[in-house]
């Protein structure tokens, strides 16, 4: 599959994110994609959890998950994505992110991570 690559983000609270990537072979030609499954997710830090929730038997993580879409399979390209609702639940500052990939073949490789900067805007000031 394709190697993991370091991408940052912004978002502005209060807004729907989205954003592209596409993936390629070392020759820069698309990767077919079609029929991979892509998941991820944003969180403050690595292995967040959240104190209110979680126990001692059992750590919930405090993750928000992307929405993720294969845009054009033979071109390459997928999406992430938060809702407005989502993002409003974010506090302004820095996080860190990944996605990985299942191939057709069950294969499972994470392919973009990075830092997602996290700012308030008019709106999500608005509506608090």
């Amino acid at each position: 599959m394709a190697l993991q690559y370091q991408v940052n983000i912004a978002i502005q609270a209060g807004t729907d994110f989205s954003q592209v990537f596409f993936l390629a072979h070392p020759d820069k030609s698309p990767m077919d994609i079609t029929g991979a499954k892509f998941s991820g997710g944003l969180a403050k830090y690595p292995g967040a959890f959240d104190a209110d929730k979680s126990t001692s038997e059992q750590m919930i993580y405090k993750l928000w998950p992307f929405t993720t879409t294969v845009v054009d399979g033979q071109g390459g390209a997928y999406s992430i994505a938060l809702t407005k609702e989502q993002t409003k639940e974010l506090e302004e500052g820095k996080y860190v992110y990944n996605v990985v990939v299942e191939d057709v073949a069950q294969q499972i490789q994470e392919v973009v991570t990075g830092l997602a900067f996290v700012t308030l805007s008019f709106g999500s000031l608005l509506s608090k």
